[in-house]
């Protein structure tokens, strides 16, 4: 795959709250899972990333408490699966911390 652009909260703002994008598994056809992110700054700001249109978008995880902000994450990657259908990325929790 190729990257995107930068998506980046506004000077001073944190990372508060984000979403994924998931296509659910296809049965027989290519399965994608994770593909896109969406984020809330504290400042408000909506980022949304650049990925393939497929799936529905998630709810929002809990957002931060008050002065902190995502410091962390952690990712749920399958890993190969030899002659059979490959995800790749399945799902991302985030951390906050002050």
């Amino acid at each position: 795959g190729e990257w995107s652009r930068p998506e980046t909260c506004g000077p001073g703002e944190r990372l508060m709250s984000f979403r994924l994008r998931v296509e659910a598994p296809r049965g027989i056809w290519d399965d994608t899972a994770a593909n896109s992110m969406a984020a809330i700054c504290s400042g408000g700001t909506l980022l949304e990333g650049r990925g393939g249109p497929q799936g529905s978008w998630g709810n929002w995880s809990l957002p931060c408490p008050p002065r902190e902000g995502v410091c962390g994450l952690r990712t749920r990657v399958e890993p190969p699966q030899g002659a059979k259908d490959d995800t790749g990325l399945n799902d991302v929790d985030l951390y906050c911390c002050a």
